[in-house]
């Protein structure tokens, strides 16, 4: 019998709701593998995390940002902004998928500017 996002608990007939997020503790329907440091910077620790959590992540940090300063799931959610993002997305439908813009800083800094 195929279930979505998860496995049937054969003593509950109910499908089991998959492990949470680590960032934004919603049910993690659409896992991805997040490198805590890019693979462009040698990374090779991942982490599982959503989908919407990882867009987050990659619009508004840079790989430099990524490998120097945010390596950790603690140190992304130590970060003022990025606390914003997940709070919103916290608060979405599990299910879905959440539209991701990419910072001001950020998209200045993939243009070439400062």
């Amino acid at each position: 019998m195929p279930t979505v996002g998860g496995s049937l608990d054969p003593a509950m007939k109910t499908p089991e709701a998959p492990d949470p997020c680590p960032i934004c503790q919603r049910p993690n329907h659409h896992p991805s593998d997040h490198h805590l440091v890019p693979k462009s910077r040698k990374g090779k620790v991942t982490e599982t995390i959503c989908s919407d959590c990882h867009r987050a992540i990659h619009a508004m940090f840079g790989n430099k940002e990524l490998e120097r300063e945010y390596s950790t799931v603690e140190a992304l959610l130590a970060h003022e902004g990025f606390q914003k993002v997940v709070r919103f997305i916290a608060r979405q439908d599990p299910g879905g998928r959440v539209r991701t813009a990419r910072t001001r800083e950020r998209g200045d800094r993939r243009r070439g500017g400062s």
